[in-house]
Formats: structure tokens, C-alpha cells, sequence
């Protein structure tokens, strides 16, 4: 360009003729740093004007029209309106050194490029199919290399597209294909993209197949036992079971499980699966008698027992049941024996001895065919049983009290303050304390003890508290009290009367003295404090004399009882000349 148009072009302008596929129109964007953005797809025709607010001419190209008007910027990326010196306006001159004016316009051609990512969840393959857990998110990322990333937009399924803004949850269960693109700043728009998956939520099934299995859940040595499973998404990835406290195994599908080891008796078989995104089965149980020969035994507790650190405690009034049962041909007899005794007969539930302490029991059953075993060792002591550390608990707890904070004596009673508290205790040293209750002045309700409590309103009160072990073992004491609610009555005192009145205060001589006093009616009076003219308080000893003359005095007292309890009075006067 010559110096002249670098001294006259004062603005040029872009002006788009076609649109763009995906909904989107090339335009043209200014960032905030002032920086123009031009999709490279739209034409570029040039003006110029002698006002920044018109244009008066389109430029014309007459060396190359054929590549003019339109024009089309050639370059991604930044590209130059040049003029070849720089015009300094008041100077009139070229300004020294050389400088070229160069108008930055920045070339957008290119859509964005956009991804997803799925996360926070499991994830599997198989069958050509991708699989997601729980927890699933999904987030869309887009980035432009010159203008700059717009807007992203998506759809799941066969919804219309629409806005991303925020990470997608994908909690529910079901298949689903995302589409997603991205358009810039420009208008230039991206290929839409699409990601397939399947997400699975549900855990799969597990149910037992067995051979061999009574009614009563009474499973003989010949039976078989099978693990069927099943999941309609991601597929089972493992099944585990364990009986009882064992640790868990891994099952092999197919297989039938090998009980063959357990002991007679009631055991209990675990089982569960967890599918390929870890979406896991909760435990499932049986629990089944494993039958060899002997009858099956139970103790039953009649009563108050209770279990702690595996000793057991009775009360007194408690009695034990036995029971034993046979699938097959029934139960002859029970015996038993008490603290290593001869064994008898069972025929209905017993106490224990009367006798506080520890007590052991045996006891075992004899089928009608005289099953001992499926050996012949041992013979019926084989089926013994043993119940280790019965104690018997016969008393209660151990009560006492105490009194948190003031408290009196006047004629054997006790008087307590508004803001005393009352702590009950107990201990128990068999079966242990399991709660302390209270009445106040004989009420039928008995209120539970958890911490020290108080009593704010005045008058004579009986307190009845009772201890209960964890046998039901009961020990009830009693207190009786008086609550002090009512502060001291002041009295103030001249040693002369009054000589005369000024502003409706009474005035005394100069000579005059003052004493306090204080009474309290129940729990007695502990201090007197005063002070004179908003002073600093001080403990009241003897007669206050000596105030300064013909001057207006206050005097402010405060008396307290041996149980706190505190009251307030002030007396106004004159002192003469």
C-alpha cells in the first residue's frame, strides 16, 4: 500500500455470503483484548474511509482482480493488512526508522476438537460391548486452537442436542450412545462424534441348587450342592461362599461344594457374586442341620439372662430348657447334671442352685435307636455338652448419692440450693449395672438417671432410687431434703433518726452511722457485702460511720445464704452539714 492509504484507511470490513453445516453460521469474534477473529471461510472485502464511521470506498485490485473482491485470508492464524510506513500525523513526515503499519486479523478455518471421558467407574469389555459400574460420570472437553471453543453441545440417546455445561451423571442403568461436537468462536463447527456404552447397576443372582434337602432344612451326607448364578449385562465375574466363620472360597461353576468335613450340627452356607464392573451381590445364607446320627441339642433360657465377654448371667428366677431333636427316629431321653453331679432325667425347665456364683451344666440326648455315634468310641459321653460359666446373680446393685455443690444441716434435715445437684451412683459386681431410676415424693413413674440433676423449685422433697442389675435384680434407697430457694431479707439501720428531708431523701445528722443486717429463714446467712457511692464491694464487719457531710449517699448491699442463694437492697440519704 502507499503512504498515503496508511495515512486514510480508517477502518475495513468483513462481510459473510455463505453459512455452515451443523447449525452453525461463519461470523466473525473480538476477544477481549480487542483481537479479531474471521472465519476463513467467509469473504473479506476491504473499504476505506476518511471517519472512523464511514466507509466511503470499496478497495479495488486491479493487478490481480481475479483474486480480489472477494478476497479470503490465506493463512490459519494471524495474518497482515499491511501499509509500508508509518505516517506521523503532526510531523507531516515518514516517521524515522522505518516502520510498517500492519493490521492484525487472526484466520479461524478449523473446528474445534472435542472428547469425552467416562470415569469413576469400573470398566469391562467384552463381545465388542463396553461396560460401566456405578458412579459413572461423563465429561466433554473441547479445545480450539485460535478463537477459542464456543460452545459444546450433546445428546444422549435420541434426545435433541443441547448445551454442555456440567459433568453428566450416568446412574441409571441402560445403554446409551452420547453424541457430542463442539463450534468456535467463528462459527466453524465440528463433525459430530458418538461413543456407545452400557451401563449395568445391578448385581447379579445367585440361588442354590441342592440335592438331597428336607423340609426343615436338614441336609444328609449323600447331598450335593450347586451355585447357579446369573447376570444379564456385564456377566458374572466370580462367586465366593464360605460355611460359617470361615474365610470365603472361590466357587468353580459347575461344581458341587464339599461340606463332607463339616461337624453335625446347624451350620450356615454364604454365598455370593459380583459381576465384571463390580457391581457385588449382597450375602445370601442357608442355614441347614448337617445330619450324621446323634439328635440335636438346645439349651432355651427361660427369664433374665444376660451374655457378656462369654460368661452368662441367671437371675434367681431364671430356669433352663433343653431340647434336642432327631430327623430320623426321634429322641429317647435327656440327662443332665448340675455342678459335676450324678446326671438325671430332664423332664421340664429347672433353676439353678439358690447360690450366687458360677454353676456349670452338661447335658446330652439319646436317640431311639441308641445312636452314639458313627463310631463306637466314646459312647454318650460323646454327646455331652457343656455350658460354661452360669453365674447366678441374686442381688442387686450397690446405691448411694451425693450432693454437687451447697448444702446445710438445720435440725437433721438437709437443705440443698436451687442450683445443687443430685449424683446417684451404683455398682454391681455380678452380672453389672444396667440402669438407675428415680421418683421424686412417691410418684409411680420412675425417671431414667443419666447425670446429676437439680431441683429449682422450694419445698421438702423425698427421693426414691432404684438400681437395676442386668438380671433384673432390683435395690431401691431413699433421701429426703429441702430445697432453699428464697435469698436473705436486708435491713438497713441508723443509729439517729431522720432530721430532715431534701429532693424526698431523708437526711442525717452528721454523726450518724448505718449498720446492715441480714436474715434467712432456713439455711442461715453466710456474708453481707457493700459498697458506698458505686465503690468497690466489701465484706460487711461493723457500723459505717464517718460519710462525707452534706452530701447525697448510696449505699448497696448484698447478703448470701449458706446455700448461695442471694439478694440485692440500696438505701439513698443526705449526711447534714
Amino acid at each position: 500500500m502507499t503512504r498515503f492509504l496508511s495515512a486514510t484507511i480508517v477502518a475495513f470490513f468483513f462481510t459473510a455470503l455463505t453459512s455452515q453445516a451443523q447449525e452453525s453460521t461463519p461470523k466473525s469474534y473480538v476477544d477481549q483484548e480487542g483481537k479479531l477473529y474471521w472465519n476463513k471461510h467467509m469473504p473479506v472485502y476491504l473499504f476505506i474511509g476518511s471517519t472512523p464511521s464511514k466507509a466511503d470506498h470499496m478497495l479495488e485490485n486491479t493487478s490481480t482482480p481475479e483474486y480480489a473482491n472477494p478476497h479470503y485470508l490465506d493463512t490459519e492464524g494471524i495474518n497482515f493488512i499491511r501499509s509500508k510506513d508509518a505516517f506521523d500525523i503532526e510531523t507531516q513526515r515518514i516517521v524515522e526508522p522505518r516502520i510498517e503499519v500492519m493490521y492484525e486479523v487472526y484466520a479461524d478455518g478449523l473446528p474445534p476438537l472435542s472428547a469425552i471421558s467416562l470415569d469413576n467407574a469400573p470398566r469391562y469389555t467384552a463381545g465388542g460391548n463396553i461396560y460401566y459400574g456405578k458412579g459413572l460420570t461423563a465429561t466433554v472437553t473441547s479445545k480450539d486452537q485460535i478463537s477459542g471453543v464456543e460452545q459444546i453441545f450433546y445428546k444422549i440417546n435420541t434426545s435433541s442436542f443441547s448445551p454442555y455445561q456440567n459433568i453428566i451423571d450416568m446412574a441409571t442403568e441402560g445403554e446409551y450412545a452420547i453424541s457430542f461436537y463442539a463450534k468456535d468462536n467463528v462459527g466453524n463447527a465440528e463433525q459430530t462424534k458418538s461413543f456407545a456404552f452400557i451401563v449395568d447397576t445391578t448385581h447379579p443372582e445367585s440361588n442354590l441348587n441342592i440335592n438331597g434337602i428336607t423340609d426343615d432344612n436338614v441336609i444328609a451326607g449323600g447331598s450335593k450342592i450347586y451355585i447357579l448364578t446369573e447376570d444379564n449385562l456385564s456377566g458374572v465375574r466370580r462367586t465366593y461362599y464360605k460355611f460359617d466363620d470361615e474365610e470365603f472360597k472361590r466357587y468353580s461353576p459347575g461344581s458341587a461344594i464339599n461340606f463332607s468335613y463339616l461337624e453335625d450340627g446347624t451350620h450356615t452356607l454364604t454365598y455370593y457374586s459380583d459381576d465384571n464392573v463390580d457391581n457385588t451381590e449382597a450375602h445370601k445364607t442357608l442355614t441347614f442341620y448337617y445330619d450324621k446320627t446323634a439328635p440335636l441339642m438346645a439349651a432355651d433360657v427361660l427369664g433374665d439372662r444376660f451374655v457378656v465377654d462369654d460368661q452368662v448371667y441367671f437371675s434367681g428366677r431364671t430356669k433352663l430348657k433343653l431340647t434336642a431333636v432327631d430327623n430320623k427316629v426321634g429322641v429317647k431321653e435327656i440327662r443332665y447334671s448340675i455342678d459335676g453331679g450324678e446326671f438325671g432325667k430332664y423332664d421340664q425347665p429347672f433353676y439353678l442352685p439358690s447360690v450366687s456364683g458360677e454353676h456349670t451344666v452338661r447335658y446330652y440326648s439319646i436317640d431311639n435307636m441308641e445312636n452314639q455315634s458313627a463310631s463306637s468310641a466314646g459312647g454318650f459321653e460323646e454327646f455331652k455338652h457343656t455350658v460354661n460359666k452360669i453365674y447366678v446373680d441374686l442381688t442387686g446393685p450397690s446405691l448411694s448419692n451425693r450432693i454437687l455443690g451447697k448444702q446445710t444441716t438445720r435440725n437433721d434435715t438437709l437443705l440443698i440450693g436451687p442450683t445443687s445437684r443430685i449424683r446417684l451412683s451404683a455398682t454391681d459386681g455380678e452380672s453389672g449395672l444396667k440402669s438407675i431410676t428415680y421418683s421424686i415424693n412417691r410418684a409411680t413413674a420412675e425417671t431414667t438417671y443419666s447425670d446429676a440433676f437439680n431441683i429449682e423449685d422450694e419445698g421438702a422433697y423425698n427421693l426414691e432410687y432404684f438400681g437395676y442389675d442386668n438380671v433384673n435384680n432390683r435395690n431401691v434407697d431413699e433421701f429426703h431434703f429441702q430445697v432453699d430457694a428464697t435469698a436473705p431479707s436486708i435491713f438497713f439501720q441508723f443509729t439517729v433518726g431522720a432530721i430532715n428531708t431534701r429532693d424526698g431523701l431523708d437526711v442525717y445528722p452528721s454523726d450518724a452511722g448505718l449498720f446492715i443486717a441480714a436474715t434467712d429463714r432456713k439455711a442461715g446467712l453466710a456474708n453481707i457485702y457493700y459498697s458506698i457511692n458505686g465503690g468497690a464491694e466489701k465484706a460487711y464487719g461493723n457500723l459505717i460511720n464517718g460519710l462525707r457531710r452534706n452530701k447525697q449517699h448510696t449505699i448497696k448491699a448484698r447478703a448470701i445464704d449458706r446455700l448461695g442463694n442471694e439478694s440485692e437492697s440500696e438505701i439513698s440519704f443526705y449526711i447534714d452539714k
